[in-house]
């Protein structure tokens, strides 16, 4: 049995959902809701949500790990820890190595709890693209990132990345032992 599918008794305030792969379905369902918005809050409230899950896996993960084997040498290793013990924020440096959209995830994730973001990028919601009015349809707003070297990053590609990055990492048995 993998550390990460490890089921999380003590995640009884989650409605049920008590593995990270749970969590991982989730995020999945999240990245749908963005993508099948019918409104701009919708939209907005998806993309929220799903950067939320999406940072919020790290602590599922660790969990996942601390009641498997926090010191495991072949996850250490894995998550490039030499050294020392292993510690939570080693779950956060390595997901943000290997899924730079999960950086994305935690800026929007802690700025929508304290309000500001230590990050260099900004949220806005852009006009809608008139392109994707089918009939009877509400025009809808994305969700884009801009990094303060200019380039913009659509949340979809974002939320997308980080269900992708997940689903592999917590699904696939053999991934971290």
């Amino acid at each position: 049995m993998s550390a990460i599918h490890t089921t999380i008794w003590s995640a009884s305030s989650s409605f049920g959902l008590n593995t990270a792969a749970a969590m991982a379905h989730k995020l999945f369902r999240d990245y749908q809701r963005y993508r099948n918005a019918t409104s701009t809050d919708d939209r907005r409230d998806a993309a929220i949500n799903g950067a939320v899950t999406a940072w919020h896996m790290c602590e599922w993960v660790w969990t996942g790990i601390t009641s498997y084997d926090r010191h495991s040498s072949e996850i250490k290793a894995f998550l490039g820890v030499v050294g020392r013990p292993m510690e939570r924020g080693d779950i956060q440096d390595w997901a943000e190595r290997e899924c730079p959209s999960l950086a994305i995830c935690r800026s929007i994730c802690n700025g929508s709890k304290h309000v500001i973001s230590d990050k260099s990028m900004h949220t806005e919601m852009d006009v809608p693209d008139p392109n994707e009015r089918g009939r009877g349809k509400q025009l809808v707003a994305r969700a884009i990132i801009k990094q303060s070297d200019g380039s913009k990053t659509d949340m979809e590609q974002v939320l997308h990345d980080a269900f992708v990055f997940w689903g592999i990492q917590v699904t696939n048995e053999a991934v971290m032992l």
